[in-house]
């Protein structure tokens, strides 16, 4: 596709969580504990200061959904209830968004004003999200050229779901609160690629602050999106750098040819929709359909619409898809069924054929229908008619989920203006020049520039530097090496060891901190354990993290073994399988097993030394 013809126009927003406390409260962050209890509430939107209700706000209270809370006692507080007004601001927070502002040239305002922005999802128990810009018109300077940076913010993350009902939500209090920054591009991104190019430079000047969280759920891409004749579309939740390409060609295909249903309606003179659904419930209450077995079924006639809901908006959605998407976000209805598809495999053919007759519907005619409680079905088949009616106007202006398939589903109307406005609880802060200066003589390096610093000066290769700065670990890697112990021992501990702990065994890495490979890089300073130890003693950690070091050798047992208790191990172990002395490489085979037993008390060449040793005895006797 050629995207300047087409006029794309994208800019992206990166949301990444800061590694500090709450940013109202003193609460943790780690997301490690436990449940304690449940608070049930519900939520309205209200006008804001001009007097206006946000659109977004008022299509979520619709939905008549009440909301559970579930507390936690040390991540999350009297703040997160809303039953406290918030704290001071997390001045180490503050400090880290003025950092990345400065990294990416922004300007600073003297003070930084609190504002809130409406949302009643029920993410935030107070109805709305706090806010504040830290820098503005700055920019990013990437392979393909500058990218203009709107603005930086500071921001409350919300409270994550934990389960859905019919209903309800549930929520968890102990995200809500982490400090957030989220930082808006320009639409001066002009193909998929460079879109992707972007999110990850801004993620990896993230990292370089060697500040902010990692893991699933810690950072997330939103983009912006739109094309000649088009509308702007903000697809949310982007979780992976490989997707942004797929996500934003499917978004222009989807545009696209939503643009080219506009004009072929508008080709065949089609009028908006003024005909009222017919309840025909006496047609399918016989029927094998089980949701029309059991519920209503109301029918809507558009005339002169045949075939235009199979209609492909991208390679994995029709038409027929996306009006059901829109229909299940704003009624919860799983699904509708029209002429358009093959009606056979909801064994309805008959039915179909009477309905046609009943509403009189010509060959070029469509007919919908949809099955469930008269109150959904009948909001059902309005909000589909009203989606059709959008149709002749072209690509209406929406807030749209990323799914993992690369496509994207509807969500809620694109918010408007009246959702921000003054949060009256918090202070303004004066940005003193003080502060500032400090910050711009301490900046983080860039991250080419930490790989080439490993690299020559602690000899580790690239790839192994390369790993320890995405994972921030650069600050740490050098704490590591001032213990003593060899630079690729500390680098392969903090990247190479978990990562393998969790692919074979899956080990709690995420239970794993700083104070425990401290201790290890100790541990191997004062010889209280060896290299090889490490793999058990991180697993140890990962199931108990409260232990210290000296627990976890004393309650595992795990101390170096004597060269008498290596040849135990090793004769008991070639007696037990004496036929694989006969067999060729039986070294090999040997050394897992004895290995599986030594669980790394001692070093793996000492091992191999002594068992090709025994090997010898045993053949000769």
């Amino acid at each position: 596709m050629n995207y300047e013809k087409l006029g794309l126009k994208c800019g992206i927003e990166i949301h990444q969580q800061l590694n500090t406390k709450k940013l109202f409260c003193e609460c943790e962050t780690g997301m490690k504990d436990s449940s304690q209890g449940v608070i049930k509430r519900e939520l309205r939107a209200v006008a804001g200061e001009l007097g206006e209700i946000d659109r977004a706000a008022l299509q979520e209270v619709l939905k008549g959904k009440r909301f559970h809370y579930h507390v936690f006692p040390k991540e999350s507080c009297l703040v997160e209830e809303d039953e406290e007004p918030p704290h001071e601001i997390n001045k180490q927070a503050l400090e880290i968004a003025l950092t990345v502002a400065l990294m990416l040239n922004c300007e600073i305002p003297d003070e930084i004003h609190m504002m809130r922005k409406q949302v009643v999802d029920g993410s935030n128990t107070t109805g709305f999200q706090r806010t504040a810009v830290i820098g503005m018109n700055g920019v990013l300077k990437t392979k393909s050229g500058n990218i203009r940076i709107s603005n930086l913010c500071l921001e409350e993350e919300a409270a994550q779901i934990l389960e859905k009902g019919a209903d309800f939500v549930s929520y968890g209090l102990n995200r809500l609160g982490i400090p957030l920054i989220e930082i808006g591009t320009a639409p001066d991104i002009k193909t998929p690629e460079q879109a992707k190019e972007v999110a990850k430079a801004i993620g990896m000047l993230l990292r370089s602050t060697e500040r902010v969280k990692r893991g699933i759920g810690t950072i997330r891409q939103d983009i912006n999106i739109s094309i000649k004749d088009g509308a702007r579309i903000e697809i949310k939740g982007a979780q992976e750098l490989k997707l942004i390409p797929k996500l934003v060609e499917n978004e222009v295909k989807r545009q696209m040819n939503l643009i080219e249903i506009k004009n072929r309606l508008k080709n065949i003179g089609f009028k908006p929709l003024k005909q009222k659904p017919l309840d025909v419930t006496h047609i399918f209450k016989n029927s094998e359909f089980g949701p029309a077995k059991k519920g209503k079924t109301y029918a809507l006639l558009v005339p002169d619409f045949a075939g235009f809901l199979k209609t492909k908006l991208t390679p994995t959605k029709t038409l027929g898809k996306e009006i059901a998407g829109y229909v299940k976000a704003k009624t919860g209805l799983k699904g509708i069924i029209h002429s358009d598809e093959e009606v056979g495999k909801y064994k309805l053919n008959k039915e179909f054929e009477q309905l046609k007759k009943h509403l009189k519907a010509e060959k070029n005619d469509t007919v919908i229908i949809a099955c469930g409680g008269e109150k959904t079905v009948k909001k059902t088949m309005d909000i589909i008619a009203e989606r059709i009616n959008q149709l002749v106007k072209g690509v209406p202006e929406e807030t749209r989920r990323a799914l993992e398939n690369g496509d994207t589903e509807y969500l809620r109307p694109l918010p408007g203006s009246a959702r921000l406005y003054p949060e009256t609880d918090v202070p303004p802060v004066i940005v003193k020049k003080e502060i500032i200066e400090k910050l711009k003589k301490n900046l983080p390096e860039p991250i080419d520039v930490k790989i080439q610093k490993l690299t020559k000066k602690y000899g580790i290769s690239e790839e192994l530097a390369k790993k320890l700065v995405f994972k921030g670990y650069f600050r740490f890697f050098e704490k590591g090496v001032k213990t003593g112990v060899e630079p690729v021992l500390v680098a392969r501990t903090l990247v190479i060891v978990p990562a393998d702990l969790k692919t074979r065994e899956n080990a709690k890495t995420e239970n794993l901190a700083e104070k425990h490979f401290m201790e290890i890089f100790y541990g191997l300073r004062e010889k209280k354990i060896i290299p090889d130890m490490i793999p058990e003693v991180l697993k140890l950690f990962c199931k108990n993290p409260k232990k210290s070091l000296k627990d976890i050798l004393e309650k595992s047992k795990i101390t170096t073994l004597t060269e008498n208790e290596l040849v135990s191990i090793i004769t008991k172990t070639i007696q037990e399988n004496q036929e694989l002395l006969k067999k060729e490489r039986s070294e090999k085979v040997l050394m897992g097993l004895v290995m599986a037993k030594v669980r790394g008390r001692a070093p793996g060449k000492v091992v191999m030394d002594v068992l090709i040793r025994e090997i010898r005895k045993h053949k000769k006797v």
